[in-house]
């Protein structure tokens, strides 16, 4: 992968992955204002504003562990070992998914998460391997743990309830592709090149660039099937720690949910408050805006108002995104173009 690649791939684009931070950063203050607006804006004020800063502080470090154990997730899954990759890895995991969080439905969170990793040494095969394992284990803690929120949560919460099962029926789809892709690589390339090489198609892309389309695309599925084959035949213990690492991490950024709303005063059912956040975070992933923005602030609002007052609920809600998404989207972009001047200065050398 040469070191000019974001230049050149749309997704990965600077100038458009700014444009994105900016349209994502948009959405959320104009998001955060109406959710305010609509449930008494000074109360909501007045709540954000009175979250003691012990609570503040470990919402904080909560959100700040979910990214090394992501960091873990992905070091796990090196031949190497995690020992002296971990803040590398966890480096890599915020920059290549700053490009996800700021693009509709997460489109440049692959080619993101590939080029980081080769910034770290990895090679595109052994990066590929990574985000792809990655990808499965994070559909795999969504198909468990979004069950289990589902079934968990009481009558009260139907809206939630709904918000839940659809966001895992999404998980579940993307999933099965991706399964389906390992397990049936030729059957997929040969569906992959029969949809790209379609006359509907070829009448948006034209017919030269439909052809070198499908041919990527043709690779990229065999890539993608000999490197989920290799982890799972050889290193079934690298993927149960990988999972563990990103299962805490999910976990931690569930549990900052119900520590906001303790912040806040709010003494209540602790199950119901967990699925709720499972359901915000599988809808964040599945929402076609970027990372879900303005769509989970007003989900999120509208789900925790049927377990304490309006005004409460959008602060909680508001102050979760501020700290499990909007950070990390800072830190991301602080860490993917750190990424992008360390490969300037390697082709001015």
């Amino acid at each position: 992968m040469s070191h000019d690649r974001p230049t050149r791939n749309s997704a990965l684009d600077p100038k458009r992955l700014r444009t994105g931070l900016l349209v994502v950063v948009g959405i959320g203050i104009s998001a955060g204002i109406v959710v305010a607006l609509l449930t008494d804006g000074p109360a909501v004020l007045a709540g954000i504003a009175k979250l003691p800063p012990m609570w503040l502080a470990l919402a904080l470090a909560l959100s700040a562990s979910a990214w090394l154990g992501q960091g873990l997730g992905f070091a796990a899954l090196l031949e190497r070992g995690i020992r002296g990759n971990l803040l590398r890895m966890t480096r890599a995991f915020l920059g290549g998914d700053f490009p996800a969080l700021v693009t509709p439905f997460g489109s440049g969170g692959i080619p993101g998460g590939i080029y980081c990793l080769t910034r770290e040494g990895l090679t595109t095969g052994e990066a590929s391997a990574v985000i792809t394992m990655h990808s499965l284990l994070t559909g795999a803690f969504f198909v468990v743990a979004g069950a289990a929120s589902a079934l968990l949560l009481p009558l009260q919460s139907a809206g939630s309830s709904a918000v839940v099962w659809g966001s895992l029926a999404a998980v579940v789809a993307g999933v099965g592709a991706i399964v389906w892709v390992a397990l049936r690589p030729r059957r997929a390339t040969a569906f992959l090149h029969r949809m790209l090489c379609s006359r509907a198609t070829q009448r948006i892309l034209g017919h030269d660039r439909s052809e070198r389309l499908a041919a990527g695309a043709e690779r990229e599925a065999r890539q993608f099937a000999a490197s989920v084959s290799l982890l799972l035949r050889e290193r079934p213990g690298s993927l149960a720690l990988s999972f563990l690492g990103l299962f805490s991490s999910r976990m931690a950024l569930v549990v900052t949910l119900p520590v906001i709303m303790y912040g806040l005063g709010w003494r209540g059912a602790l199950l119901p408050l967990l699925a709720t956040a499972v359901g915000a975070l599988a809808l964040g992933i599945v929402s076609p805006t970027p990372g879900g923005s303005g769509a989970v602030e007003a989900a999120l609002t509208a789900l925790l108002a049927t377990q304490t007052d309006a005004p409460t609920a959008a602060a909680a809600a508001l102050l979760w995104r501020g700290i499990t998404y909007y950070a990390e989207v800072l830190a991301g972009w602080a860490a993917f173009s750190s990424y992008i001047a360390r490969g300037r200065k390697a082709r001015a050398v």
